[in-house]
């Protein structure tokens, strides 16, 4: 699973990013006690003495005369939230349009987007139909593409698959070849992604990992981390799959340790060896909707690109924010 990644904002960008009431109340706040509230207190110390009286009264007028300017810095902080959350809040009667557009050319085109969504859908864990169109439609106003259909299976398909998704298409490989197998539910893992039994067994003989890191390799460190599971687990076996390759030393410390490395040349390899049939299972699940916009870790839902701030890279942020702040970094392929 790919690793959470936070960074620190400043406060202005935090407020904006937070509901727009929020800023109007902060400035209703200031405006009260700098306007009302704080002179009178300063001019009746003021009163004590000549000195204090030529001191505090002048601050007394200052403090009124910035209540306005402040306050109205934080209303109109208020103002750019509630039209940033006007702008992202999907509009009923496009939203409509779209879905009925994207029905009708799945069903000249394939025989219905819907009907492979029911077939092909995560075991465990279907989402609703129109929380799938939600989905697809917010990442297209994101600029991100991901509804192109691949004919085929090739290196560059199984590295453009978001995380969620290459975890999916290894159980749904594993599924084909007849294993049984299952994916953890969302959120801490414990460092396993998939659980493998053999024949009726209620306890898991091999456990695997999985990394859609895109070309990057994988160094020791995640490989070493899973032995460290397989001892906790008590397991001998367990694999780890990648979409890149692994390093060097990496590849020396799994073969002396029972771990078996999967690149994803050997992946692609292995997925081109399953029946014609199978193969086109397996891509059509693959490739259905959104297989590119990472998913939230924790809500489960397709999150958003946002673009740094003060020179930072993008990220990807959830939907959810600020009650959910899983960040996910934009892998090196898509900073376009």
């Amino acid at each position: 699973m790919t690793r959470r990644r936070r960074t620190r904002e400043a406060p202005i960008e935090t407020l904006f990013k937070a509901p727009w009431w929020i800023s109007v109340a902060l400035g209703i706040f200031v405006l009260v006690a700098l306007k009302w509230i704080e002179p009178p207190n300063v001019a009746s110390s003021a009163a004590s003495s000549a000195v204090s009286n030529a001191i505090l009264k002048p601050l007394a007028s200052m403090l009124s005369g910035l209540a306005w300017l402040l306050s109205g810095v934080f209303f109109f902080i208020g103002l750019l939230s509630l039209v940033r959350e006007k702008l992202s809040a999907p509009k009923p009667a496009k939203l409509a349009d779209w879905q009925s557009t994207k029905s009708a050319a799945g069903t000249q085109a394939d025989g219905g987007w819907q009907s492979r969504v029911a077939q092909y859908g995560v075991q465990g864990r279907a989402e609703p139909k129109q929380d799938r169109v939600l989905e697809a439609w917010e990442a297209s106003i994101a600029g991100v593409s991901s509804t192109a259909k691949s004919a085929e299976w090739s290196i560059e398909l199984l590295r453009d698959l978001e995380w969620k998704r290459f975890e999916d298409v290894c159980q749904k490989f594993y599924a084909l070849k007849g294993i049984k197998s299952e994916t953890t539910p969302l959120g801490p893992d414990g460092g396993i992604d998939i659980r493998l039994y053999q024949d009726s067994a209620d306890k898991p003989t091999s456990i695997v990992q999985c990394k859609a890191w895109g070309e990057r390799n994988v160094g020791i460190k995640p490989v070493r981390e899973l032995l460290g599971v397989m001892a906790h687990e008590k397991i001998e076996k367990a694999c780890f799959m990648a979409s890149g390759n692994f390093t060097e030393e990496a590849k020396a410390f799994a073969q002396s340790n029972h771990i078996t490395l999967i690149n994803g040349e050997m992946l692609l390899a292995m997925i081109r060896r399953l029946p014609e049939s199978d193969r086109q299972t397996l891509l059509v699940f693959a490739t259905d909707g959104d297989f590119r916009t990472p998913t939230c870790p924790s809500c489960g839902i397709k999150m958003r690109r946002v673009s740094g701030t003060n020179g930072r890279p993008d990220f990807w942020g959830c939907h959810n924010y600020p009650r959910c702040r899983q960040k996910l970094r934009v892998r090196a392929a898509e900073r376009y």
